[in-house]
């Protein structure tokens, strides 16, 4: 059951990529469109800004990014329904489509046949959505009607009816069961709400009476989180609901979360009546760029001037591409996975770190918000933009570059890491699989390498039935147990390897085996 639990997390938690994906873009869109609307210096600096054409594509960025921001709780019920669906997952999706619609209606009668039940709630509570009157529920919404409505699909994707009415079977069923469920379902949301919100509530006070350690538990619970695929939807409760802040505008509306309060700012060049810029990106991607940029390729050097000078040749490529990808892309797993093998404990300071960078952009007032933390980020939302204060970051991210990098070339000596290039699984597997770094990608994502080699000691993809894992083992199921060769499994990191009999075996690789099981999953 407990196995089952955390199975259907990180489904959920991958689930929340898409729209996570789309609000980064609608969020880069507006705040290209911001620059040219509302900068000022800018403009006078380049008239050709004012241009009527250069207006005209501004407004049009402007109105995709508002498209996005502005239908959410929408975008969330059609990707959930869509991921966790079993079979025939469009129709999920046109069921979760139809589900939302059917939930905002059912409540719209509700509150318009019932005076009282709209008396319950604060003007601010009620909207308007999709052009319905109704209850406003927010992303909270979204993602409770995407989880129902592919329980709906899942169920009744396959039913069939008697020939009178088999026209409605299958599939076709999907959107008219979730239109049915919804509407009786918006007849008694309402109250439900009532009290799920009074909680999100409490969880929003319990971040605000956190003050400045609200960033560094934000910042350390995402690190914390990212080797088991959860971290997505941790980022979505703390950013995109009103545990982080449920903004009042000068014209009356309310936005909720962070992401989306930022945006309507981007949007309307307008700060809301009740939070300030700073409070407003606290939760975004400024307090990580620090790390990113600065402490995390630094912790690349640590590691490449720590291996062997013999082996420095080797690793060179998988530190510089982690390195980059880091500053370019914001991307840290290729890095962080080099050490979160060889040292749980390390990668538990590192997290920490992550935290204080958060809270100390915070305690210094920086404003650089925006959902990238990288060079992109750092460029169009800081060092074009005056208010940023991105200087904060910069210098936050040189006190801890110098720092972490100390810190971890310690670390590494003085507890001899197993990092690349002093006797790692990572040049080990390299020889094993006979990789030339300079012509295959694999050589610079750690992860997918140490995942083949499991694959291939395992006595490769054909001799493999299934995989899972416990607590620190991953227990794998074979045809030919002749072909599994121990030396290779050895030689990827593994702690023991077991053979439970002709069909089973399991390799001890400790407490980070869940993400080496999702590795090789996914290779296979």
């Amino acid at each position: 059951m407990k196995k089952e639990t955390i199975h259907f997390f990180q489904m959920l938690s991958r689930a929340f990529i898409t729209p996570v994906a789309l609000l980064s873009f609608a969020s880069l869109l507006l705040g290209v469109a911001s620059l040219f609307l509302w900068h000022d210096k800018l403009r006078e600096l380049l008239p050709f800004l004012n241009s009527a054409l250069f207006q005209y594509v501004a407004n049009l960025l402007n109105t995709v990014g508002a498209v996005i921001m502005d239908n959410l709780p929408l975008l969330f019920a059609v990707t959930l329904a869509f991921t966790l669906a079993k079979a025939e997952k469009e129709y999920a999706a046109l069921g979760a489509l139809c589900g939302y619609i059917g939930l905002l209606m059912g409540m719209h009668v509700l509150i318009s046949v019932h005076p009282s039940v709209s008396e319950m709630f604060a003007k601010s509570a009620l909207t308007t959505t999709l052009g319905i009157e109704t209850v406003n529920t927010g992303v909270v919404g979204g993602i409770i009607t995407g989880l129902l409505s592919a329980i709906i699909h899942n169920r009744v994707h396959q039913i069939k009816f008697p020939v009178a009415l088999a026209f409605f079977g299958g599939v076709r069923f999907v959107p008219l069961a979730n239109i049915m469920f919804f509407v009786a379902f918006g007849q008694c949301f309402p109250f439900l709400w009532l009290m799920l919100s009074k909680v999100i509530n409490h969880a929003a006070m319990g971040i605000s009476s956190a003050g400045v350690f609200a960033p560094f538990i934000y910042g350390l619970g995402e690190r914390l989180l990212l080797p088991t695929g959860l971290h997505q939807i941790w980022n979505t409760v703390i950013r995109d609901t009103m545990v982080s802040g449920i903004a009042i505008f000068p014209d009356g509306h309310t936005v909720e979360g962070a992401r989306a309060i930022f945006a309507e700012y981007l949007k309307t060049n307008t700060l809301p009546v009740n939070m300030s810029l700073v409070d407003i990106v606290k939760f975004l991607r400024g307090g990580q760029i620090p790390i990113t940029m600065f402490a995390l390729p630094m912790m690349a050097l640590a590691m490449y001037q720590t291996a062997r000078p013999e082996q420095r040749k080797k690793i060179k490529p998988l530190l510089l591409t982690g390195a980059f990808t880091s500053i370019i892309a914001g991307v840290t797993e290729p890095l962080e996975f080099t050490f979160l093998f060889v040292s749980p404990v390390w990668y538990l300071i590192y997290s920490v770190i992550n935290g204080f960078s958060w809270m100390f952009c915070y305690l210094f007032q920086s404003t650089l918000g925006g959902t990238e933390a990288n060079i992109i980020g750092l460029v169009l939302y800081g060092f074009l933009r005056p208010e940023s204060k991105f200087w904060i970051n910069m210098l936050i991210g040189i006190v801890f570059s110098l720092g972490g990098y100390s810190l971890f070339r310690f670390w590494i000596v003085h507890f001899d890491l197993k990092t690349p290039g002093r006797g790692s699984d990572y040049e080990h597997t390299i020889d094993i699989l006979g990789i030339n770094q300079e012509q295959d990608d694999i050589s610079n994502d750690p992860l997918k390498l140490k995942a083949s080699a499991i694959i291939r000691g395992l006595g490769g993809k054909h001799n493999i039935v299934s995989v899972d894992c416990c607590y620190s083992r991953l227990r794998v199921s074979i045809h030919d147990i002749s072909l599994v060769d121990e030396k290779i499994i050895q030689a990827t990191g593994a702690l023991g390897y077991v053979p439970v009999d002709d069909g089973n075996v399991q390799i001890v690789y400790g407490t980070t085996v869940d993400t080496i099981r999702n590795a090789v999953r996914k290779l296979l």
